[in-house]
């Protein structure tokens, strides 16, 4: 009898384990894999975005980038991954209201946000250009290491 309880609370304890794992965000292969697939196909769509902006107003940059990255899917990925990178999104899209004052800037789009650190906007973007770096700061604590 006492075998049984012990066994029992044995088996109760690997129960609670495992839910607590899941509960705590541990990522399933399913989830981990779709997390890897976003986070290619985004490295991919961000170099385009970093040079298209040479050719096209860094607003309309941003809006395609956007774009694209609805356009991947957070379907298997952690519903907190998918969220942190839906934030990620929004925060460049709070870029706008400043780009909007530059369309005839162009080139390459980190130089372009250093001549933006030099505009009378340069306090705001800077503000934003923070947002995005804690988003996707976010959006990286789930890389598995």
């Amino acid at each position: 009898m006492k075998l049984k309880r012990i066994i029992g609370a044995f088996l109760i304890g690997i129960v609670c384990s495992c839910s607590s794992a899941k509960e705590q965000g541990f990522a399933s292969k399913k989830q981990t894999r779709c997390i890897d697939r976003v986070l290619e196909a985004d490295s991919s769509i961000g170099s385009i975005r970093n040079k298209q902006c040479e050719t096209v107003s860094l607003s309309q940059t941003i809006l395609n980038y956007a774009e694209a990255m609805t356009a991947v899917s957070t379907q298997n990925c952690p519903e907190a991954f998918a969220d942190a990178y839906e934030s990620h999104r929004q925060a460049w899209l709070a870029l706008l209201p400043i780009t909007d004052k530059y369309p005839a800037m162009r080139g390459e789009m980190h130089v372009l946000f250093r001549q933006l650190e030099q505009t009378a906007d340069a306090e705001v973007f800077k503000k934003k250009l923070a947002k995005i770096w804690a988003t996707w700061a976010e959006v990286e604590k789930f890389v598995q290491k």
